[in-house]
């Protein structure tokens, strides 16, 4: 349907890939309307798990998109030249991959083609959901249908019965086909399949999916953990009222993550990461995951993670109570006593208040009014810019601040990041916070409402440039804290 390549955004000077309707399909008006419609979609969709989409357009009568370029491999490729994954790598994998599609659901979209290919793991572990070519609006409302009620989509090997039947679908056929890969990536060939090409034609890999119970990953694979493969086989039941649903199938996931790794919180990827609350009865309960999941961990230990993760809870609500009280001119709690700090070990009501755990590298600070944000330490280095904007020819060490960045490459970079530019007031109390530090002579951009002059911004002095590269402008980054 389409060709990819690597590109380089020129106005923000950053790498993406670029996706254009094939030559061969420049004149089928439902595939260009399919291949825009993709582009649509996963623009909708704003979550860490699926890839990102930057802009589309037209090229030589073309259609195309421009998204994020991901530096990983593809799950079917990462088997096939390395052999079945662990459990615990699959786990997260499936995890992060059901987390993207969830959000997707949310935003109204079936992928209809979950496949392996189709889950790139990047180099940080992290995996996300690409190619949407086939995404259906669960609700199209007044849009024209490119495919008709009875016309299958999909690939056989992952293909839900339903879908294979031409029915109406609904986001469960993605969870059955995320139980199909995550089967391969256990053991390493997809369910249905004999080995033997005469009996592997597409029509008779069908009919296993209608007819067949759904493969045993622990009996293909004897290494293959036994709650996983119980959850696989549940995922890729006949009958779509038996599959999980996204909320339950990511708290199974996590519950197997905690146990078969118990000194590591799972990963939670999301775009506003929840912190595990500790309930009076000693189970965690990760709340308000990725917009709504909830999370129940099994109470049938205490792991270590869940020791340090209750001391790390109490020590960041004791030193954020500490700043905030610094920060208190005297006098302005006279005849009132301190908020009391609970100093038994076991975390305080207000503990649950607290924002998440902070990303790596920032700073959690509080602006005048108390509201919490993310703040970088240090400003943007020279080598993590270049891993985004390639062609940036400053000289000099790579862990230096970088410079020479115009307004617009700033917040190009810091969106990419999926973060943003401080603002003036958020610059000024981050830098009251410990471990906050300047960049020595260098003013920073700030976010600025202003379209025609540019804040930058250096300890109490603020300047307008115009959004120009400037010698002596670096910039760091902010997050909300929700």
């Amino acid at each position: 349907m389409g060709e990819v390549f690597k590109g380089i955004d020129q106005g923000l000077n950053r790498r993406v890939a670029i996706k254009i309707l094939s030559e061969k399909h420049r004149d089928s008006p439902e595939l260009r309307q399919r291949f825009v419609r993709e582009g649509r979609a996963v623009a909708a969709i704003q979550h860490p798990n699926v890839v990102q989409v930057f802009t589309t357009g037209n090229y030589d009568g073309r259609p195309y998109i421009a998204m994020e370029l991901l530096e990983g491999t593809d799950l079917g490729s990462t088997v096939e030249k390395r052999g079945p994954l662990d459990n615990l790598t699959a786990a997260h994998a499936i995890l992060d991959a059901a987390q993207g599609l969830h959000a997707a659901a949310k935003a109204g979209l079936i992928h209809r083609d979950v496949k392996p290919s189709n889950l790139v793991r990047l180099s940080n572990g992290e995996c996300k959901v690409t190619d949407f070519g086939l995404a259906k609006p669960m609700d199209p409302g007044s849009e024209p249908a490119l495919t008709a009620m009875g016309v299958v989509v999909g690939t056989p090997d992952y293909i839900a019965p339903e879908q294979a039947r031409g029915e109406a679908i609904d986001e469960r056929v993605d969870i059955y086909a995320l139980g199909g890969t995550m089967y391969y990536v256990l053991t390493g060939m997809p369910p249905f399949r004999t080995g033997k090409p005469a009996e592997d034609k597409y029509l008779k890999v069908v009919a296993r999916h209608l007819r067949n119970p759904a493969p045993d990953a622990s009996v293909t694979n004897p290494g293959v953990d036994r709650e996983l493969a119980e959850l696989g086989k549940l995922m890729m039941n006949k009958k779509p009222a038996d599959r999980p649903g996204y909320e339950e199938l990511i708290s199974r996931l996590a519950e197997i993550i905690a146990r078969l790794d118990p000194n590591a919180v799972p990963l939670m990827s999301s775009r506003e990461r929840s912190r595990p609350n500790m309930l009076a009865n000693g189970a965690p309960d990760l709340d308000e995951l990725d917009g709504g999941a909830s999370l129940q961990l099994p109470p049938r230990s205490f792991p270590i993670w869940l020791v340090i993760l209750t001391f790390l809870a109490i020590a960041t609500f004791v030193a954020g109570l500490v700043v905030y009280l610094r920060r208190i001119e005297p006098g302005e709690i006279t005849g009132s006593n301190p908020p009391p700090v609970d100093t038994t070990g076991a975390a305080s009501p207000d503990a649950a208040k607290l924002p998440p755990p902070k990303p790596d590298g920032m700073l959690l600070a509080k602006k005048q009014d108390g509201t919490p944000f993310y703040a970088d330490a240090k400003a943007v280095r020279l080598d993590a810019f270049r891993r985004v904007f390639t062609k940036h020819d400053q000289k000099g060490n790579p862990d230096e601040p970088v410079v020479t960045v115009s307004y617009n490459e700033a917040r190009g970079y810091a969106e990419t990041r999926g973060n943003r530019l401080l603002t003036v007031e958020e610059w000024d109390a981050a830098a009251s916070t410990e471990g906050f530090v300047t960049g020595g002579d260098l003013f920073e951009w700030m976010a600025s409402p202003d379209d025609k002059e540019k804040m930058v911004h250096k300890r109490s002095t603020t300047q307008t440039r115009p959004d120009q590269k400037h010698k002596d402008v670096t910039f760091r980054m902010g997050r909300d804290a929700k």
